[in-house]
């Protein structure tokens, strides 16, 4: 069965974008086909860019230029089919030995995505614990509509490591609400899964189906916004590191024990690239 077509965003994190695309060959094999939005705001950050496809890392690349209508373009591809969304700053720190087909059968009439993101363990910024209504081969379902809208468990659009059903999305992004070229929402994706919350009750789904133990953490070492309230590892300093030392973060010496959130920040050692 084909893989399953996976937009990436990404936007100058071209060191954590590698670690991300390394994770998911390691972790998720044959599942996901990657398709990397990227956007740079200095020529360094392009150059970062620029080396990590001379990698030739086995992806497909885009260059954002307008990221709503890009991401209409994606869906307009994979229409019929199903997709899947990752940040930069994700990591897919925990094997999945499933196939492509195995992960689409557990969507059904009622399955709005397929979160790689949560599980029983993601009880961080959480009010309620989760009531699986269906549990079986390591996975489970439950209605997120039980759940507060900006709960873990209660969010139900994110791009962080989800599995949709393209027509779904659709279906939800097609009304004037939404789009336009001087739409607020086509500005950061952080705002469209505002917009999608805010139109949770309109989305005719309610179940969301997950591991029972996450398999997808996003690691909050930097952020791309100029009022960020962490940046332990600044995103100039890591680039200058990948440009000029050919050094890139070392997955291996991640420690993931004791994973409870979506989101996390864990150490990281540097290690050569192997050109």
């Amino acid at each position: 069965m084909k893989k399953i077509p996976t937009l990436i965003l990404s936007k100058d994190r071209a060191p954590q974008l590698r670690l991300l695309i390394e994770s998911l060959y390691a972790n998720a094999t044959g599942i996901f086909e990657p398709y990397v939005l990227w956007k740079a705001t200095t020529q360094e950050h392009q150059n970062g860019y620029h080396k990590l496809q001379s990698e030739k890392l086995g992806v497909n690349w885009s260059r954002e230029t307008y990221m709503l209508e890009n991401l209409y373009a994606f869906l307009q591809m994979f229409q019929g089919q199903h997709f899947a969304l990752f940040m930069d700053d994700c990591i897919f720190y925990k094997p999945l030995r499933k196939t492509p087909e195995e992960l689409l059968s557990l969507f059904d009439d009622d399955t709005w995505c397929l979160s790689l993101r949560l599980g029983e363990n993601t009880t961080e910024s959480t009010k309620k614990p989760l009531e699986p209504v269906y549990k079986k081969d390591g996975f489970i379902k439950y209605n997120f509509k039980e759940h507060e809208a900006y709960d873990n468990y209660g969010f139900y659009f994110s791009w962080d490591g989800v599995v949709y059903n393209t027509d779904e999305v659709l279906k939800m992004f097609n009304n004037d609400d939404f789009y336009g070229t001087d739409n607020q929402y086509a500005i950061l994706p952080q705002k469209i899964e505002n917009f999608m919350s805010n139109k949770r009750d309109e989305c005719e789904k309610n179940i969301i189906c997950c591991p029972t133990e996450s398999h997808v953490v996003s690691m909050n070492y930097n952020s791309t916004h100029p009022n960020a309230s962490f940046n332990d590892f600044p995103l100039d300093e890591l680039l200058k590191v990948y440009l000029e030392q050919h050094m890139t973060i070392d997955f291996d010496t991640i420690d993931f024990n004791n994973i409870n959130g979506t989101h996390d920040n864990r150490s990281f050692a540097l290690r050569p690239i192997m050109l």
